[in-house]
């Protein structure tokens, strides 16, 4: 792969595999651009071009990519997309992890979540109830120990749901693609 970029500034305005500076244009396979003063350009080979590569979106120097003001804000939409949907699965992850509580470790997964919130809506669990731990050992429940075990769940949830709207608020407010990259769970 063959990159044109300014010598002033490094900026990186083309890229592809047969590019070229002839007397007074850039050329690549079937196409030139002849409306540039070539003696302030220069052609190096790279590796690669970086994801969302947009030609003047980049800087190249001593094999260094950074992102240009340009750069930065034709990625930014699809940066943010992608870090709130890493954010939100991160969030599903906390909300049905197995859970520690009273020494235990129980399920917290869907179908721990509904049946537990089905037996509380009942209002009492009967005598002898128990509830199974996640190697499927059982531990005897009163009602009140069970309502203690849902809220622990629904608390952590809860807490992992506040944490997610800050941190989307923070990729929102992001103004460059390292800000966004920077934000983690």
């Amino acid at each position: 792969m063959k990159i044109v970029k300014r010598i002033s500034d490094n900026v990186v305005l083309f890229a592809g595999d047969s590019l070229a500076i002839e007397q007074n244009a850039v050329t690549g396979d079937g196409w030139s651009f002849s409306r540039i003063d070539v003696t302030t350009l220069t052609v190096e080979d790279v590796d690669s071009v970086p994801p969302y590569f947009i030609g003047g979106g980049w800087t190249y120097s001593d094999g260094i990519w950074a992102p240009t003001e340009t750069g930065d804000q034709y990625m930014l939409p699809a940066k943010r997309a992608a870090k709130i949907a890493e954010l939100e699965a991160a969030r599903v992850a906390v909300g049905f992890a197995n859970i520690v509580h009273d020494g235990k470790i129980w399920k917290a997964d869907s179908s721990a979540w509904q049946l537990i919130s089905q037996i509380l809506s009942v209002g009492s669990v009967p005598e002898g109830f128990y509830w199974r731990d996640v190697a499927g050992m059982q531990h005897y429940m009163t009602y009140t120990d069970l309502q203690a075990l849902g809220a622990a769940i629904f608390q952590r949830a809860f807490s992992a749901d506040v944490n997610l709207q800050t941190k989307k608020a923070a990729v929102i407010a992001a103004e460059t693609a390292a800000e966004i990259d920077s934000i983690a769970w």
